[in-house]
């Protein structure tokens, strides 16, 4: 392998690095309280379906039911979201976003907007060749990776 392919797949790792601790990063996303990204994802699953339940949500979330509840109680106690059991069923807890974690939503999506945009604008400014060149091997890529995680 030549010198500038090895730097190439050195930039790919790095920049794979680099994003995943950038998202990783607690933020306070507008309100007094860190949220980790796990609890911002809860918030903005239960915002999109108020009233949702714990087995919908880590349904919704392709996460286990036994970890939901943690996430639950930290987000109570920082005032983000309550809940409430249902009319005429009281084995179902349902839960939403107080004032609190509509604001925390609102602010992960601005920062997502910000974010995404700076990233939009580099791949906006490809020629329609290089895009396609570019997105082609990024989906060979993650193709690649995927059949490496099956192989383990």
């Amino acid at each position: 392998m030549t010198e500038q392919r090895k730097e190439m797949l050195g930039s790919i790792f790095r920049l794979s690095k680099n994003f995943f601790e950038t998202m990783k990063q607690p933020n306070k996303f507008g309100t007094d309280s860190l949220l980790y990204s796990s609890e911002i994802h809860t918030l903005e699953m239960i915002g999109k379906y108020p009233g949702i339940t714990v087995t919908e949500l880590a349904d919704r979330q392709g996460i286990s039911k036994s970890a939901l509840p943690k996430i639950v109680h930290k987000l109570i106690q920082k005032n983000l979201i309550y809940r409430y059991q249902e009319t005429g069923n009281k084995k179902n807890i349902l839960l939403e976003l107080t004032d609190k974690g509509r604001i925390a939503v609102q602010h992960h999506f601005e920062f997502h907007e910000t974010f995404d945009s700076g990233i939009m604008k580099k791949i906006n400014s490809l020629a329609p060749e290089e895009y396609l060149f570019l997105n082609d091997i990024l989906q060979e890529l993650e193709q690649y990776i995927d059949h490496m995680k099956q192989q383990e």
